[in-house]
């Protein structure tokens, strides 16, 4: 696997703690699709066992935060919303495991000393990329990825041979480049979704 690189970490002047407000609006903008996706399609009496509270939640690309802890807790309170409408009856409490997940090299130090004083989860942290196996199966009810499946397993191979048609000569993006480059780029997300949705879930 290739070479990659995590957000910066800490929470300096540079750090992805203080520059990811873009990431931020993005994922605002989207809670409406979260909320209605989740609503319509998760029937959590089924989902849980019969004995079991738990909801699992997975954060891939989950960075060092304060992004990644806005989804969680708004996930949680669609869960929570969504476990009451279909059981108003119930008394019994949910209980959320949240397991963080980015590269190995990403900066966990700092993504658990700023989780939530008071937070309504269990945290957990797991290590790796996430075009290989991480969960065991049937472990994770709800997975989430804000804006990490934009980045690819690896560059596309044709990009880097220099008799290609897909040469990219050097360049680390494809604006203005030729179709075949778009292509090697396009072949490449699709092969990753799908070692990513044939390899985590199921």
């Amino acid at each position: 696997m290739a070479q990659s690189s995590p957000m910066n970490g800490g929470d300096g002047i540079y750090s992805y703690t203080k520059n990811s407000s873009l990431q931020r609006e993005g994922l605002n903008a989207a809670t409406d699709v979260m909320k209605e996706a989740l609503i319509q399609n998760l029937d959590i009496k089924t989902l849980l066992c019969n004995s079991s509270n738990r909801i699992t939640i997975a954060d891939m690309g989950c960075s060092v935060g304060p992004n990644t802890f806005l989804a969680v807790q708004t996930l949680i309170e669609i869960l929570q919303h969504k476990y009451q409408s279909q059981n108003p009856e119930d008394s019994k409490r949910l209980e959320f495991q949240v397991l963080f997940n980015d590269i190995v090299s990403n900066d966990f130090n700092t993504l658990f000393a700023s989780l939530p004083n008071h937070r309504n989860y269990f945290a957990a942290g797991v290590p790796g990329s996430f075009y290989g196996r991480l969960f065991p199966s049937c472990s994770v009810h709800v997975v989430f990825s804000s804006s990490s499946l934009h980045w690819l397993s690896r560059a596309p191979d044709e990009l880097q041979m220099r008799d290609s048609a897909a040469w990219n000569g050097g360049r680390i993006h494809y604006t203005g480049a030729p179709e075949e480059v778009v292509k090697a780029y396009e072949d490449q997300y699709e092969e990753d979704m799908g070692v990513n949705n044939t390899t985590q879930y199921n």
